[in-house]
């Protein structure tokens, strides 16, 4: 099986299974959340080098 299609079947189990939707929003929140917050942190400091 290639990946193609093995994530065509997991997206098809996702889309049938509500515990599973509710994991992967969670985790892509999560994600969301700590991305935001390294670039916040990368952002604070360009303005006082000089």
């Amino acid at each position: 099986m290639n990946q193609k299609s093995e994530l065509k079947q997991l997206a098809e189990q996702i889309l049938h299974d509500p515990v599973m939707q509710k994991k992967l929003g969670d985790r892509v929140y999560e994600l969301l959340r700590t991305e935001l917050r390294q670039l916040q942190e990368r952002s604070q400091g360009y303005g006082t080098r000089y």
